[in-house]
């Protein structure tokens, strides 16, 4: 499929043994699930690396190359968010509050990464899914402004993903041409057993 740019993303995080999400004022959302929207200025860019072992690996034997394999996967996103908020940063790479400021703590929560990636041809679209992974706050290059221009400083985070439990494997590929695809919220469901979808707010005629 040719795909491109970003349409949406989505991110959250997840207990200890990466089972199950979490929620609320622990979480990211009230189901878990937070969109990278409009809120946060949306997704700039995602590199995703390592989808395949690095390279391919030989065996030789009687003059001649008898078998090859890859290298471990290794899955990896640089991952641009244009304006996320400082508490949600904080949960995501790991840091808790100290006094009135905030500091690294000694351990990452596991988190999870979703990038939905529009076909160029049609109204399809191709999901990358790591539903368990470390979040890493990126380095910051402040640059001053000048009479002509600002210089915008964006969120860049680094993202590895890790093995997880309820697919038994580091990331899953979702394509909406595949004749399985039924849904976003089926996706979320088997990546999240636990996910139940947002509720929506009734709309009452004249309010």
């Amino acid at each position: 499929m040719l795909i491109h740019g970003i349409k949406t993303a989505w991110i959250a995080l997840k207990t200890s043994d990466g089972k199950s999400l979490q929620t609320g004022d622990s979480g990211l959302s009230k189901n878990g699930i937070m969109e990278l929207d409009h809120s946060v200025l949306g997704v700039a860019s995602a590199e995703l690396k390592g989808l395949d072992g690095s390279k391919l690996e030989k065996i030789a034997g009687n003059n001649s190359i008898q078998y090859s394999y890859a290298d471990p996967l290794n899955p990896t996103c640089s991952l641009t968010i244009n304006s996320l908020d400082m508490v949600t940063l904080a949960k995501l790479v790991g840091m808790e509050k100290q006094g009135t400021g905030w500091q690294m703590a000694d351990t990452k929560p596991t988190g999870s990464l979703i990038v939905k990636a529009p076909s160029m041809t049609s109204n399809d679209a191709v999901y990358f899914c790591f539903p368990s992974g470390n979040f890493l706050m990126g380095d910051k290059k402040l640059d001053t402004d000048t009479d002509s221009k600002k210089t915008p400083v964006t969120d860049q985070l680094s993202f590895a993903a890790i093995d997880d439990p309820n697919i038994n494997d580091m990331y899953r590929i979702y394509a909406t041409t595949d004749s399985d695809w039924k849904d976003e919220a089926t996706m979320f469901k088997e990546l999240f057993p636990d996910y139940t979808a947002p509720t929506s707010t009734p709309t009452v005629a004249g309010k």
